[in-house]
């Protein structure tokens, strides 16, 4: 089925043509593809999307009081003469992903009614760096936070110390920026060099014309360079710049010798990369943001295949968000309850949707990479069975979050034929082989996943719950059915699922150093149990979990882990009622335990839930 209104891009005329997608170009990305022409489809609505919000923002101002800036029409003169001399220079800028992060914020703030001058006046530092790019003079005032202002695609001048705004005089002539503020007067070094008062933007670059060239800009200095408020800059040194550069060269190596297809798109649609600080436990963090079309936000790597991996991820996002810039794909209620298999909280639909397609695209690299991994003879076994668990993980991933989104009913014709399409592709690898001991490690960390997710934010109904602990007085075995339970968003969940994650992947590299992971922060909260479950014990597992329920009935990773060990041992029942819905074990034995503590087993309450208990 068509998009609606599928057409080429801009193909109507007039004032008021609208974008589309071509047929071609949909099919493409509702597979998981998409290359350069669609990228360029993209970032062609994407414009469009920013030049509305640019008329917004300055309509919005409009009948606002100045300040101490200039009035928002001198602003909005000089981007059009701008506009009209150097349109591809001022595209360029416009298209930045500093400018469509301050553009977003601006009306987030606004909606907030915390727009202050400063936030909004940064209008005229766009049309400052514009009308330079087009060399034509201009002078303004602008907005200092901090002492500090960012200009797109330049760098960041700083004055040192100053309260939370001040306004500078600038002016640009012959495509040069002078910033004056309390008598100090910086000329913008047109060199690409830093001084006392400026860092410049840096550019890294990799890959040759036969395989392809990623250039990208190098972001530690845009304020709103994060997914959230305000920043400030974090400047790499020298050192730190040829890391990155490094990096990037090795992972661009690996896609573009094994990813080909998806390096090919990256080159017009990956445009900056911004440097994160590691994560509290050492992994790798990534992220993107509709907003900022373009840009890509990476931790240091600990290795090439962990960055080519976290760019593919990044870049489905990237794609996917243009996309749902141009096509709704999603209705209704966008509250926070749904289950997506790589999350620890709950989600709203259009979140989920985005997971999905992410989590496809990861999929779909371990798939390719399975095989290199298995042919390559300098490689570890090791190497290749990650490869391979990798594979299977996020292939279950994706299709589990894939069938709750086409099951949610918050779909639009287009998210109905983009989801279909998106499950064909998927569906077409169900007959990949994968080792029957990397399967089942798959299907265990998923299992333990979704019902460490249920146990923390799904409440059954309370009569049922009553209901149920009356009838294990009695020893009722007929069938009983519990209603559906309630979802709490919990919007300040910690990250609960790193452990037994990071123990699957220690069990495949190094299983003999297993318990030595104790050390490390993200098993922090592993126990003995967990490492009997993950090296092949589940007696030993059942026993430690069952313990540790006596002894804290509250220690809901044992109640999960009960149901793994249980499943474990063939004990398929039980282990379905701790899997399926542990949020009724526990509330039903946290009700039992409270009239008779200690004196009800955890496996016996659980066998008894499962005999009599209906889905």
């Amino acid at each position: 089925m068509p998009p609606d209104n599928a057409a080429d891009s801009r193909t109507d005329s007039g004032p008021h043509a609208r974008h589309t997608l071509t047929q071609h170009a949909f099919d493409e990305l509702a597979a998981g593809k998409g290359g350069r022409r669609t990228v360029a489809a993209l970032w062609d609505s994407e414009l469009s999307r920013r030049l509305i919000l640019l008329r917004g923002l300055y309509d919005l101002l409009d009948d606002q009081p100045d300040g101490p800036l200039l009035p928002p029409m001198h602003a909005w003169h000089a981007l059009e003469r701008a506009q009209e001399g150097a349109p591809a220079a001022v595209t360029e800028i416009l298209l930045s992903p500093s400018v469509g992060a301050w553009l977003s914020f601006v009306f987030r703030e606004h909606a907030r009614d915390h727009a202050s001058r400063g936030v909004v006046g940064h209008l005229n530092v766009v049309a400052l760096a514009c009308a330079a790019s087009a060399g034509q003079s201009f002078a303004t005032r602008i907005p200092l936070r901090d002492g500090r202002a960012y200009v797109p695609l330049r760098g960041l001048v700083h004055f040192g110390a100053a309260e939370p705004w001040a306004v500078a005089d600038a002016k640009t002539e012959d495509g040069r920026i002078t910033i004056a503020f309390r008598g100090e007067e910086l000329a913008i070094p047109d060199d690409g060099t830093d001084t006392d008062a400026w860092y410049s933007l840096r550019r890294i670059s990799t890959g040759d014309a036969a395989a392809g060239t990623l250039t990208v800009w190098l972001d530690d200095l845009d304020p709103l360079r994060d997914l959230a408020d305000p920043i400030p800059p974090s400047r790499l040194n020298d050192e730190e710049v040829l890391h990155w550069q490094q990096l990037l060269a090795l992972a661009w190596e690996v896609l573009t010798t094994h990813h080909g297809d998806v390096a090919g798109a990256m080159i017009g649609g990956f445009t900056t990369l911004v440097p994160l600080p590691m994560g509290p436990s050492g992994e790798t963090r990534s992220a993107s943001s509709g907003d900022a079309f373009g840009s890509i936000m990476c931790s240091p790597p600990p290795d090439p295949v962990t960055f080519a991996v976290s760019l593919v991820h990044e870049f489905a996002h990237i794609r996917l968000g243009g996309l749902m810039h141009l096509l709704r794909l999603t209705e209704g209620d966008e509250s926070s309850i749904l289950y997506a298999p790589w999350r620890d909280d709950p989600r709203p639909l259009g979140g989920l949707m985005q997971g999905v397609y992410a989590f496809f695209a990861i999929a779909d690299f371990w798939r390719r990479h399975r095989v290199v991994a298995k042919s390559d003879k300098s490689a570890e076994s090791a190497d290749a069975a990650l490869a391979e668990f990798e594979y299977a993980y996020a292939r279950a991933q994706a299709a589990d979050g894939l069938a709750t989104v086409q099951a949610s009913g918050g779909l639009t014709s287009n998210g109905v034929a983009f989801t279909d399409r998106l499950a064909e592709e998927l569906g077409s690898w169900a007959g990949d082989a994968v080792e029957p001991a990397i399967a089942r490690l798959a299907q265990l960390v998923s299992d333990a996943h979704r019902a460490g997710w249920r146990i923390r934010h799904c409440t059954p109904p309370t009569d049922d719950v009553m209901k149920m602990v009356g009838l294990w007085d009695m020893r009722f075995t007929d069938s009983v059915h519990i209603g559906l339970s309630t979802v709490d968003s919990d919007p300040g969940m910690r990250q609960w699922s790193h452990g037994r994650l990071g123990l699957a992947r220690r069990s495949i590299l190094a299983p003999d150093q297993c318990h030595a992971a104790t050390r490390e922060t993200w098993a922090a909260e592993l126990t003995d149990a967990d490492f009997a479950l993950f090296t092949g014990d589940a007696l030993s597992a059942r026993k430690g979990f069952a313990d540790q329920i006596v002894e804290d009935p509250d220690r809901v990773d044992a109640w999960t882990g009960l149901g793994l060990a249980l499943a474990c041992e063939g004990q398929r029942g039980a282990s379905l009622a701790l899997l399926r819905r542990p949020e009724v074990v526990l509330a039903v034995y946290r009700r039992i335990n409270a009239a008779a503590p200690r004196q009800v087993s955890p496996v016996d309450l659980t066998a008894w839930i499962a005999q009599v208990i209906t889905p």
